[in-house]
């Protein structure tokens, strides 16, 4: 089926999604889009609608929304069983908050812009990464599109879902919750196993696994992240004293994070953390269970629509 289905969060950006639908199928009205669209406006709703569109025929999935919406979306066409997730396309109007998947492919915000960069852009394969972490229920699986956290990294999105709770979003949220947090939380011990070989750090404060460069709504915690090269950038930061916040805050906003020395940043294409004791999870900015936690790279499985210049 040639026509595309438009899975559009209504919540997404502080309610942006909703409020600017109407122009925006105005836009892809105007441009002779083809389409039939649905809100997702609960939380993991998009999940089982991305994967029952598949199930009715279409092949050609568009996210109105944020990386939350992008990640749900992904999760969907990957959990469906009717074709491989290869024979798929997404293509993306961002109206997120954060929108970091669009910020590292280079896809506008402008609604108009992305909608060309929809109908005269090209096909991209990029890498994904699969999770396998721990649950109340066993084992959860996801596939990651951006980047997954742990240690600090996790429990600011904790911060963040909890401030989200009570009413508080906004662009500063994410922020605000860092600098909170990064001065209460405390490294752990770690057993961590690359591509079969084990090594024991005695303390990790946080870590990221991914293939782009962005999360927290612009902070380039992987810098040298390559999206279609079959390996995760890993980042592992042993320890941050108080002193250091300032620098390595700024080092962070400015993609220079690798400058600090108790950073290590390398590539692979399996990776698995072991903490002592258990730490959240977290994919895409979502938090969806606890360590130990294994991450395996799925090479140019996404097809996904992306300007020409990327």
């Amino acid at each position: 089926m040639e026509e595309w289905f438009v899975i559009v969060n209504p919540v997404s950006g502080r309610g942006r999604g909703g409020r600017d639908w109407p122009r925006i199928a105005e836009l892809l009205d105007r441009a002779g889009v083809s389409y039939t669209f649905n809100f997702s406006p609960a939380r993991y709703e998009a999940i089982d609608l991305a994967e029952s569109v598949v199930r009715m025929g279409y092949r050609k999935i568009m996210v109105v929304g944020g990386d939350g919406t992008m990640h749900e979306v992904l999760n969907g066409l990957w959990r469906q069983t009717d074709v491989p997730l290869e024979e798929l396309t997404v293509g993306v109007i961002p109206v997120g908050t954060g929108n970091d998947w669009v910020r590292h492919v280079g896809i506008p915000h402008d609604y108009e812009a992305a909608i060309q960069v929809i109908l005269t852009g090209r096909i991209y394969h990029q890498d994904i990464i699969r999770a396998r972490y721990r649950t109340d229920k066993g084992v959860g699986e996801r596939v990651v599109a951006n980047i997954a956290g742990l240690g600090l990294d996790a429990e600011v999105i904790k911060a963040v879902e909890a401030a989200w709770s009570r009413g508080r979003k906004g662009r500063g949220t994410y922020m605000k919750c860092l600098l909170r947090t990064v001065f209460s939380h405390s490294p752990q011990p770690c057993r961590v196993t690359v591509d079969g070989r084990e090594c024991s750090y005695p303390k990790i404060f946080t870590a990221a696994v991914g293939n782009n460069r962005f999360n927290g709504g612009g902070l380039e915690q992987l810098p040298c992240a390559k999206s279609d090269d079959g390996l995760a950038e890993v980042m592992i930061m042993r320890s941050l004293t108080a002193g250091m916040v300032p620098r390595a805050l700024w080092l962070l906003l400015n993609g220079r994070i690798n400058e600090i020395a108790t950073v290590e940043n390398f590539r692979c294409r399996r990776i698995s953390f072991d903490f002592e004791g258990e730490n959240p999870v977290e994919l895409d900015g979502e938090l969806v269970g606890r360590t130990s936690v294994e991450y395996e790279v799925i090479p140019r499985a996404l097809r996904v629509i992306v300007p020409k210049n990327f």
